[in-house]
């Protein structure tokens, strides 16, 4: 279990935080995030010496929104002097956000300010391609209208988590789901009155789900109204799994590998950020961020700036991940019915990886589950015969039920100007490349689709037609839409 949101600076565990560790390890508890506060009087420095000192322990830097600080450029001088020394350490901004309870009526200045601090600092992480950890109380309304102008910035999106979750109201936490965020329970999910809370973690998907305890506050029950520490998260994850009737041992190591992928953590032992991710009844393998291509559509490198995240995910690859890593990221969900190989890069770059991890994770799920079998999809930009000189297509079509292939253009001119192949192999004519790709697909793999974006200048009925003439699928993919 991972301890997403604690304050192990405090004073509150001065006395006793050797024991807090000890009973944290006991607990199964093998990381925490300690939010940093650049606040005024906030034990900053206790934070850093303690991040410095445990490699377990990673940490957040910001100013809660009822936290008093100097001025905001005095903010951004901190963020950057704590973050350009501990880099490894500090995995996002937060916690940032609105905190309305108890206003007075006369609360319109108040707001403002908090509007203000919270909008800065959401530039920070942008700038820093941090996600970010929100914190929300009585302020749902005005949160979720500054969160959606940050998702759709191009200054870019970078994932971020809903911290303590405390609505019960079920198309609220659906918004932000929507939006690309995770959702975090702390303690308050077993207070006897939140009845309407446990009612929307049920309809909360597992892999949008963190878990934490916000300690020293929000003890669980039964210690309510002591002193909260991070050995008691289990008590939140015992109370998560019952509500949603998963296993709890599922629910352990995919709250760990949510944490993992949100955060980019590194060094958790058995988990890998950016491999394998969900969306749908489908788990998407991200094998390379090398390309075959370079698209001017790619939301990867929009406005100058690179950007890796789809739907939360941060899909930036530290390294190629093994077929073991594969396989490992992909089994901690469940229920799905799909493999697709996808992620930000060219897939069929790593063809052997691909292949061994395909037939890996068909028979283990065989194993597992019996009839019906795996379905492995492949979204590829069809390079693959001419990246390797060869036809791949029959040796693929014996682990792929389903192949889809972008050809995003109606002619080669249009190709080379939008697709950018980055193929320099003499003679190499990339649009011809990726129609015999097409061709071949038919004749050995079960389902074939050709997409394309719709860009202006893409003559989007032609390349219908052109599917139609091979005798495959097609799909209009809208621009910009990834996942």
């Amino acid at each position: 279990m991972i301890d997403s949101h604690c304050h192990l600076e405090m004073a509150e565990f001065e006395a006793d935080f050797s024991d807090v560790l000890i009973r944290m390890s006991d607990s199964g508890i093998t990381h925490a995030i300690s939010i940093g506060s650049l606040a005024q009087n906030e034990r900053i420095e206790k934070t850093v010496e303690i991040i410095n000192s445990y490699d377990f322990i990673f940490t957040a830097l910001g100013v809660h929104p009822k936290s008093l600080y100097n001025d905001l450029p005095d903010i951004s001088k901190l963020f950057e002097h704590y973050y350009s020394v501990n880099k490894k350490k500090v995995v996002a901004v937060g916690e940032i956000g609105l905190d309305y309870f108890m206003l007075k009526e006369n609360s319109g200045e108040v707001k403002t300010k908090q509007k203000e601090l919270f909008k800065f600092q959401i530039g920070l992480a942008a700038t820093d391609r941090l996600p970010i950890i929100v914190h929300i109380r009585d302020a749902y309304e005005d949160a979720i209208d500054i969160l959606k102008d940050y998702v759709k910035s191009p200054d870019g999106f970078f994932g971020g988590v809903i911290h303590c979750f405390s609505s019960d109201d079920p198309a609220i936490a659906e918004e932000f789901i929507k939006m690309g965020f995770f959702i975090s329970f702390s303690g308050n999910i077993t207070y006897k009155k939140n009845e309407g809370l446990r009612a929307a973690v049920k309809n909360i998907p597992d892999e949008k789900i963190l878990i934490e305890t916000d300690s020293p506050y929000l003890a669980p029950v039964p210690f309510r109204g002591k002193r909260n520490e991070p050995s008691r998260v289990s008590l939140v994850l015992d109370t998560v799994a019952k509500l949603k009737g998963t296993e709890r041992g599922k629910l352990d190591a995919l709250t760990v590998q949510n944490t993992v992928n949100l955060f980019s953590l590194s060094g958790i032992s058995g988990f890998y950020p950016s491999v394998a991710y969900r969306i749908g009844n489908s788990v998407y393998v991200n094998l390379t961020n090398k390309c075959t291509n370079r698209c001017t559509f790619c939301p990867k490198y929009q406005n100058g700036k690179s950007n890796f995240n789809v739907r939360g995910y941060n899909l930036k690859l530290d390294k190629e991940p093994t077929v073991d890593e594969v396989v490992s990221s992909v089994f901690r969900y469940y229920d799905f019915k799909e493999v697709v190989f996808c992620g930000f890069g060219e897939p069929t770059l790593r063809i052997e990886t691909l292949k061994d991890a395909a037939k890996t994770l068909k028979k283990i799920y065989a194993d597992r589950y019996g009839c019906g079998g795996l379905k492995i999809r492949l979204d590829t930009d069809g390079l693959a015969n001419a990246v390797y000189e060869r036809n791949t297509v029959p040796e693929l079509g014996e682990i792929i039920d389903s192949v889809s292939i972008s050809l995003n253009a109606q002619n080669s001119e249009h190709y080379d100007r939008i697709c950018n192949p980055q193929i320099l192999k003499k003679g190499v004519k990339a649009y011809a490349s990726v129609l015999d790709f097409i061709g071949e697909s038919k004749k050995y793999v079960k389902e074939v689709t050709v997409t394309a974006v719709d860009l202006p200048g893409i003559d989007i009925p032609y390349i219908a037609n052109i599917a139609k003439k091979s005798g495959v699928n097609f799909r209009h993919r809208k621009y910009n839409k990834v996942g």
